[in-house]
């Protein structure tokens, strides 16, 4: 059996199908989305540690995981949007939980601007920071730039194995799918597809370059987040995509985002990357936070 089999299998109609994983059967289901270049299974250990009642839904985005992958210029933050909308409708969840990991805080920011009515809550898992005003700091955007560049990377890549996959995330280790945690060991798995002459990713690095390009241009500014009132949760990692580098959201723009946003509650995980605050020993609690937020 494989190890994310707990997740029941959806998929969403429409013009460019989404697929999806449930777990629990409630009328109000988190609907959680995750990072750039991920699918829903990043959400793997979090939705195992869930206590809200009606569990979560996670999606895979347009041209990620099993959803279909539309030519390019179908992707940017509102054609996101017009999808979680469009999932909400299938679900017939009238008001939502949004979760968003990465790139998915910044759908989700981006459906609580254009529809409202449709959010009841907000859960920012380190993402979502706002747009600045003026050009960033170059040694800021250089440090997400080269993280990014490495995500991508591997997309027009093919690996002859899976174990090959692995070594490319952890070099010169030598694993295998059993040396790693179960969850994260099956998010790997459900990454890969296979092509010819091995396996490749399955997102499109067309879709990660063009929603990187709307993700820098679309995000909301500080002044543009006054606007969004819902409840949030800001989940923060200690450290940014790489062990020793700095965090994505630092003190400084916390403080910004807490004076924009209606933000209830606020943490970082302790020694956690932008990556590792989805598994254990930190997903119990990212989940305990995104259960505080479904009881608000």
């Amino acid at each position: 059996m494989a190890n994310g089999s707990f997740w029941k299998s959806g998929r969403v109609p429409g013009e460019v199908e989404l697929a999806y994983g449930r777990v629990g059967e409630g009328a109000n289901p988190i609907l959680a989305l995750h990072g750039i270049t991920a699918q829903h299974r990043a959400y793997n250990a979090v939705a195992r540690r869930l206590a809200h009642p009606d569990g979560m839904v996670a999606l895979d985005l347009r041209g990620r995981g099993d959803s279909e992958k539309p030519p390019p210029g179908n992707y940017g933050l509102d054609a996101h949007v017009g999808d979680v909308v469009r999932a909400l409708d299938h679900l017939g969840v009238e008001r939502g939980i949004l979760c968003g990991h990465s790139m998915g805080a910044f759908v989700a920011l981006r459906v609580a601007l254009l529809h409202p009515d449709r959010v009841s809550a907000l859960a920012l898992l380190d993402g979502g920071w706002p747009r600045p005003e003026e050009e960033p700091d170059e040694a800021d955007a250089a440090a997400i730039q080269e993280g990014l560049e490495r995500a991508f990377r591997r997309l027009d890549m093919v690996f002859e194995t899976p174990e090959d996959y692995l070594n490319f995330w952890f070099p010169n280790q030598n694993l295998t799918y059993d040396d790693l945690p179960p969850d994260l060991a099956d998010y790997y798995r459900y990454d890969l597809q296979g092509v010819e002459g091995g396996y490749q990713p399955k997102a499109s690095i067309d879709a990660a370059r063009e929603d990187s390009d709307s993700v820098s241009s679309g995000a909301p500014t500080l002044e543009e987040m006054k606007n969004i009132t819902h409840p949030v949760s800001l989940v923060r990692a200690a450290e940014g995509f790489f062990p020793g580098t700095a965090p994505l959201i630092s003190d400084e723009t916390r403080d910004a985002m807490l004076g924009a946003l209606n933000i209830r509650s606020e943490t970082v995980v302790p020694g956690t990357t932008h990556y590792t605050m989805m598994f254990e020993p930190s997903a119990t609690t990212t989940a305990g936070f995104l259960d505080s937020r479904a009881g608000s």
